[in-house]
């Protein structure tokens, strides 16, 4: 009797530890899942954005080269349009866990495997995202304030005082630099290698996430 009493209990402490061992996933589990759905969204906004900044570009191309184009305002603000989406990917949440013993949590191995690459597909992603950026702000916004009078478009949209004297822009010159086409056509290819690795990331976010979710509802089912 005293035995089986025994057998009992460390089959009753292994249960206990068993299920709070299954509680601690689950928790893991569902903070994964919030960060992951967020990524998503993110990711889906942007690879929504990056064909309206491909489309501005090619129609700012448009105006390029064409010395009988009439400059009005509305042709002049949106040649001097310029930026890049930035993305948002919730990574710290994840890096907690890969630096922790907390993996071991994780049950499905597949899981587990798919979680400790995702950081490399982050890196590639974010690595094109930031080098079309950094062409916007390096060479694009450069070529822009060259021609551009920032006191006149300001003085234009936002009212500055009309006393105050300032060199004036030259959109002519503008529309006949090689440089400023060059950049736009180098901003258009970046996006598209951008949208690659947007797609690849997403495509692996959305793999996880199912796992995440089918792991979740095998629980919610015992």
């Amino acid at each position: 009797m005293v035995v089986i009493g025994i057998l009992i209990a460390l089959q009753i402490n292994n249960w206990n530890e068993d299920r709070k061992e299954k509680i601690k996933e689950i928790k893991l589990l569902s903070a994964l899942q919030e960060d992951f759905q967020t990524n998503q969204k993110n990711l889906q906004k942007a690879l929504n954005s990056y064909p309206k900044i491909e489309h501005r570009l090619e129609s700012q191309l448009t105006f390029l080269g064409n010395t009988n184009q009439l400059m009005n305002d509305s042709i002049k603000d949106f040649l001097s349009i310029s930026g890049f989406y930035n993305t948002e990917i919730i990574e710290s949440g994840l890096n907690v866990l890969l630096s922790s013993e907390n993996l071991q949590l994780i049950t499905k191995d597949s899981l587990k495997k798919h979680l400790t690459a995702y950081p490399s597909y982050i890196s590639v992603f974010k690595k094109n995202e930031k080098e079309t950026f950094d062409l916007v702000l390096n060479e694009h916004r450069p070529i822009l304030e060259k021609h551009i009078s920032l006191a006149e478009l300001y003085r234009r949209n936002f009212q500055l005082d009309t006393s105050l004297s300032f060199i004036t822009s030259d959109f002519d010159e503008l529309i006949q630099d090689r440089n400023f086409q060059n950049v736009l056509v180098k901003e258009m290819i970046y996006i598209g290698f951008t949208v690659n690795q947007a797609i690849i990331l997403l495509n692996k976010t959305e793999e996880i996430l199912r796992e995440i979710n089918g792991e979740l509802s095998k629980y919610q089912e015992e």
